[in-house]
């Protein structure tokens, strides 16, 4: 059977091991290939690459190449401006000697014999010209040509940007050959971390709350005890202090920003580091300048910024743990690929049965948005720098060099930064691993985004134990065992959901299984195959009154299984199916989701008439295809590139949807929040950039800047209440 239905365990080790052996050689010549078979039944015995014969048509070619590049006799001289020159060229070169940089005095290469040829061709177009050309032309040199200097910088970016992308292949090669710890002791290393960041993440917060209201209490109606609200350095170095136990709590997050620089791999943590350096040399300036007239020092801002860094990386190893440990619950996953070929110029995710080696690796990938503020973040703290100097030193406040630059660097350093990605994905990891489900990072999170369509099989509709035989009606002169063994060994080769329970029916009976050819799926609800000899037809009522076979009235059942052999009608078999609650739930959040389900169904009774009386919802939107296309499909598996997205760690179709669906939400809800963030850097720089220009420092005060720093909040608690909803 195909990959996306091993994930039915029938239990049928002896009816498996038949159907895995290979026929003898006399069989396989002559049994015909099986048009709707398994994937794993089909064995491609390549063997060698060349046949004996093509190697010998190889082998020709080979050597007349070898002919045309050493000549056995030697060549005949080109006709050359200098003849002696020319003679001495084309003399044979010595065998013995290596091949120099420098031309052989006794031989020719094809270079060599190109540039003659080129000489002699320049030769005659000067011979041909110099009738026309004046003496004085021809003893004036022409000009050297020039290359335009926009065109080598431009030749000079697509270099660097090849090698740098050569880097990047050998690192991510070098880095996919070394091997994934296990999952469950991954894991572990995420919540210790996670716990780790949880105090250190607690400690920041506190001395944030103090920074900031220290910084609303200045200038206030807001109490501050003895000398706090009067001596500007005093309070100075207090925020300074404060400040540094944050940065100190966040060191592992300051450092990894400061070294983005000498490693030329920028992205928020620089600009959290380059913020917190500059509001603490800011307060440090203050304190020893005593400069009341430009407020206070930002270090409220340093401190909320680290703040928000460290529950940033707290969310996302949270959302690590949540998703390592669904990986490590079971050994025996389905993982989500999103693959082309499926529906024409679409992405679409496939569920199958294949190695989740690499998840952990990919889930760790860098985010959206560390790659746009990867792009972003050298201009704005060059704007920053830039701005800063202009708006103090142009207008005579060159006291004020540093406080303007730190309020400017901090306008451009929103406190979404660092948690436009770690929230949204926390918060999609942590329901997914309720439903069985785990979703690899960024990576993922953008194959579920980008994809248009999900497959679903039989087990997704009806997963094992919810379909049975109820009842089983032979017709008058049919032998027991052999409609038994022959409806059931047609079931068996279609690999629909069906096939388990026609398995345990034998099994049940002591019936064995037949060998199946020339199967044949056909659009009207069935498939025929040949079966010992005799043509045997299993499929639906419509189907067998297509095919010319005559069902009572009484027993068209819509959830039976007919059987015929020869033409003539010799068993029904009543199914039984049993509708789950989760599958409801997955089909209702298809209905409200702009995910379009391709139901690549081999069970003939399961129709969109049966979903809809089964499972009480509308199916007009649901896409069926042609009973031949869900076998291509549903037989189609993951490409050897394609690399996982989610991993599955329970049956049914509630897993499935629901990573595709909120895998999807996340991802726009990502990106969102990041253009809203990236928006917030380039309007905070601008804004700030232009009250210190102008001098208004009274409007440009801590206070106001972390107001506007905190509204800019707002759109990421919309983005995650939004994928809640």
């Amino acid at each position: 059977m195909n990959e996306g239905n091993d994930n039915t365990s029938f239990d049928l080790d002896a009816i498996i091991a038949e159907f895995s052996d290979p026929p003898a050689p006399s069989e396989r010549e002559q049994a015909p290939a099986l048009s709707g078979q398994s994937r794993r039944l089909v064995m491609h015995d390549t063997g060698d690459a060349v046949a004996p014969d093509q190697r010998e048509v190889l082998s020709g070619m080979i050597d007349s190449a070898a002919d045309l590049r050493q000549p056995s006799e030697p060549a005949q001289p080109l006709p050359q401006p200098q003849p002696e020159t020319q003679q001495e060229n084309v003399s044979e070169p010595p065998k013995t000697e290596p091949p120099k940089a420098e031309p052989a005095q006794g031989g020719v290469s094809e270079v060599e014999l190109r540039a003659l040829v080129d000489a002699d061709e320049r030769a005659e177009y000067a011979a041909a010209s110099s009738a026309e050309t004046p003496p004085e032309a021809e003893t004036k040199p022409s000009p050297p040509r020039r290359s335009s200097p926009l065109v080598a910088l431009l030749a000079l970016i697509a270099l660097r940007r090849e090698q740098r992308k050569e880097a990047q292949n050998r690192d991510r090669l070098a880095t996919d050959d070394t091997p994934e710890p296990p999952p469950d002791r991954a894991a572990k290393a995420y919540g210790a971390r996670m716990r780790a960041l949880k105090r250190r993440a607690l400690l920041a917060t506190g001395t944030a709350l103090v920074s900031l209201y220290l910084s609303f209490a200045w200038d206030s109606i807001l109490p501050l005890a003895g000398v706090l609200g009067k001596d500007l350095r005093v309070i100075s170095l207090l925020l300074l202090i404060l400040e540094i136990t944050a940065v100190m709590a966040g060191l592992d997050l300051f450092t990894a920003g400061l070294l983005g620089f000498s490693k030329r791999k920028l992205d928020a943590r620089s600009l959290i580091a380059v913020s917190c350096v500059l509001t603490m040399l800011d307060a440090a300036v203050t304190a020893a300048l005593h400069t009341p007239e430009y407020g206070l020092p930002f270090c409220a801002v340093g401190a909320l910024s680290i703040t928000f860094g460290l529950w940033g990386d707290y969310s996302f190893c949270r959302a690590q743990r949540a998703g390592l440990r669904v990986l490590a619950s079971s050994k025996s996953l389905y993982t989500v690929t999103g693959e082309q070929g499926i529906a024409p110029g679409e992405v679409a995710l496939l569920k199958a049965r294949r190695s989740t080696a690499g998840f952990i690796r990919r889930s760790e990938e860098e985010d959206f948005g560390s790659r746009l503020y990867g792009t972003l973040a050298p201009f704005l703290l060059i704007a920053s720098l830039v701005l800063g100097l202009l708006s103090s030193v142009a207008h005579g406040h060159a006291s004020a060099v540093v406080h303007c630059i730190a309020i400017i660097a901090a306008g451009a350093t929103p406190f979404g930064c660092a948690l436009c990605y770690a929230v949204p994905y926390s918060a999609a990891a942590h329901r997914l691993s309720q439903s069985g489900a785990a979703v690899a990072g960024w990576a993922g999170l953008q194959d579920a985004g980008k994809s248009r369509y999900v497959v679903i099989t039989d087990a997704d509709v009806f997963p094992k134990g919810t379909v049975a035989v109820r009842d089983v009606r032979l017709l008058e002169g049919s032998f027991t065992d052999k409609v038994i063994s022959y409806t059931g060994s047609v079931i068996a080769a279609s690999g629909s959901g069906l096939a388990g329970p026609f398995a345990d029916l034998l099994r049940r009976n002591g019936f064995s299984i037949s060998k199946v050819e020339n199967f044949e799926p056909h659009d009207g609800g069935g498939m025929t195959a040949v079966v010992a000899g005799e043509t045997v037809m299993v499929g639906s009522a419509a189907f067998m009154n297509l095919m010319g076979i005559r069902i009572p009235q009484r027993l068209a059942s819509r959830t039976s299984v007919f059987s015929a052999i020869n033409g003539a009608l010799v068993g029904i078999f009543a199914m039984d199916y049993t509708p789950i609650s989760s599958v409801q739930d997955a089909l209702v959040m298809l209905l409200h989701s702009k995910l379009e389900p391709i139901f690549a169904i081999r069970d003939f009774n399961i129709t969109p008439a049966m979903i809809k009386g089964r499972f009480k919802l509308p199916t007009d939107s649901f896409k069926f295809p042609s009973y031949s296309e869900r076998f291509r499909i549903s037989g189609a598996g993951p490409a050897p590139e394609s690399r996982v997205a989610a991993v599955l760690a329970r049956e049914g179709m509630g897993p499935l949807v629901e990573a595709a669906e909120r895998g999807r939400r996340a991802c726009l809800g990502v990106r969102a929040a990041t253009a809203v963030a990236a928006a917030g850097s380039v309007f905070g720089l601008i804004i700030l950039f232009l009250l210190c220009w102008t001098g208004a420092f009274d409007a440009a005060t801590a206070r106001n800047v972390i107001t506007f720093m905190l509204l800019w909040l707002i759109p990421v608690a919309v983005v995650v209440l939004g994928m809640e909803r």
